[in-house]
């Protein structure tokens, strides 16, 4: 029960910062307190359970109380292996959006209510074991997004080319009031879609309770192409596969540092939490039978999202392109149905996570301290901000599967899951390629950015400006965890154990 005390400290948090909102150091500093005590909570529980050492561990179920009775809708919550390690990312996600945050004066009270009431989402959304509960968290995750793009967010002036220029500008793109309705639109229709999907399901199995529904899997809603495109493109729509991807380089671009770090952090993750939760398990027939489609929109996630970062002159631009391309990979390894590849889909998904965050974060701070986040003005930071360009250049080689990091282990594991897919040698060596592409592509769009931003020499370069303590302390968190998964990869297995199993295809 204890473990549910996750839920209840961001409210908590709200509550706390709601009722001292004239002391500003409480307001900046309670968030992050009660983020780090809700994290040594969940590490407790790791170290209780003995979940690096014990492999009998599978879930833990509770049903804290019956919200409607007549259809079976329960608070009910589950807690596995695979739910533990979403929930470490999320934490270690919101701790980096609120550090990002310290140094903002304008309406601070607010953006830090709305980064706690994303939390509570996320971790009510991870650990649900009901249909309806599911939907529930997943709306409390993903409200807030319009109103922090629209009151934080940036307003770009993007060049826009072609015969469509006139049209687009009129309607204002680039503008954060532009991004935030693209974004609302976008996922008010994968809301529609999830939940008439959901619905369906419980309605003809006669319960919400997902553990129910696995005991009725020969029932015909759950082989039903309605519904299960009805999921596809909701939950895709949320985790930007394509063709569903257009609102996120939009939204991160004009989102403020701390959105940027949630959406590709955790809220791009929710769709990939649909997969994993929903879909995988409750209609495998299904995604047997669509799993080429699935894993060619993945593949031109991974070519597309890559060569699209590389024409990018704006780091936050080409920063969203690549989170993009690495969301492809997490689906090309789920859908191998074998250990490795969804053990290496389930790594990169922590892996990237805290890539895209550290990212994220120092495209942030790069655009405060010198006011820009092109490509072309940027020069000298190695010599104005060396510690800055330190952490970016350890980002960049984490993000292309550098050994030792995070990113190297998921990818290695992804394509040797690929290798030991069960398909004919022919396709398998189609599909070989397209991991081994977008690598070389994120190579030379990191590398370009660094050989530009830190060691492009400019005489008339600012005087020293660089990272502050708090700043420092967060990157060396996530670089930290990233290293520690490279270094040490049988700690971040153990942790999940036969997790795989779930999600294997049968």
């Amino acid at each position: 029960m204890n473990i549910l005390l996750i839920l209840l400290l961001p409210i908590i948090s709200i509550i706390g910062v709601s009722l001292l909102r004239k002391n500003s150091l409480l307001v900046k500093y309670l968030p992050i307190s009660i983020n780090i005590l809700s994290l040594i909570l969940l590490l407790g529980f790791i170290i209780n359970e003995q979940l690096l050492i014990n492999n009998s561990f599978d879930s833990l179920n509770i049903n804290l109380y019956t919200l409607i009775e007549a259809f079976n809708i329960n608070m009910s919550f589950e807690i596995t292996r695979m739910s533990i390690l979403l929930l470490i990312l999320a934490h270690l996600t919101i701790l980096t959006a609120f550090f990002s945050t310290i140094k903002i004066s304008e309406r601070l009270l607010e953006l830090n209510i709305l980064i706690s009431l994303i939390s509570v989402g996320i971790y009510g959304l991870i650990i649900s074991n009901n249909l309806f509960v599911f939907f529930l968290f997943y709306e409390i995750a993903a409200i807030p997004i319009f109103l922090m793009i629209s009151n934080w967010g940036y307003n770009l002036k993007r060049e826009i080319s072609g015969p469509f220029n006139k049209i687009l500008t009129s309607f204002g793109v680039g503008s954060k009031k532009y991004a935030s309705y693209k974004i609302t639109i976008y996922l008010f229709i994968a809301s529609i879609l999830i939940f008439f999907g959901l619905a369906m399901i419980a309605v003809n199995i006669g319960s919400f309770e997902i553990s129910i529904i696995t005991k009725n899997l020969d029932n015909s809603i759950l082989t039903s192409p309605i519904v299960f495109l009805m999921l596809i493109i909701g939950f895709g729509c949320h985790s930007a596969l394509w063709p569903f991807h257009t609102w996120a380089p939009d939204g991160h671009g004009s989102a403020p540092t701390a959105g940027s770090i949630i959406f590709a952090g955790v809220l791009m993750k929710i769709g990939l939490i649909g997969f994993i939760k929903i879909i995988i398990p409750l209609m495998p027939q299904m995604v047997i039978e669509y799993r080429d489609l699935i894993i060619i929109l993945a593949s031109i996630n991974v070519l597309y999202g890559a060569l699209t970062a590389m024409r990018q002159d704006d780091l936050k631009y080409m920063a969203a392109y690549a989170s993009l391309s690495h969301i492809g990979y997490i689906f090309i390894a789920l859908m191998t149905s074998n250990s490795t590849g969804i053990n290496g889909g389930l790594i990169q998904i922590v892996s990237h996570g805290l890539i895209i965050c550290l990212l994220f974060f120092c495209v942030g701070s790069i655009h405060k301290l010198k006011g820009t986040r092109s490509i072309k003005e940027l020069s000298s930071m190695l010599d104005n901000s060396p510690i800055l360009s330190y952490f970016f250049i350890f980002t960049a080689f984490a993000s292309i599967g550098f050994p030792l990091t995070s990113g190297f282990i998921a990818e290695f594991l992804i394509i040797n899951g690929i290798h030991e897919f069960s398909y004919d040698s022919a396709y398998r060596l189609l599909l070989l390629f397209v991991p081994i592409i977008g690598i070389f592509f994120t190579t030379i769009y990191m590398f370009r950015a660094v050989k530009n931003c830190c060691f492009r020499y400019n005489e008339n370069g600012k005087s020293i400006i660089d990272f502050s303590r708090h700043e420092i302390v967060i990157c060396l968190i996530l670089v930290t965890v990233i290293l520690i998964i490279g270094v040490f990869p049988t700690l971040i297995q153990d942790l999940l154990g036969n997790s795989y199993e779930r999600l294997l295809l049968k």
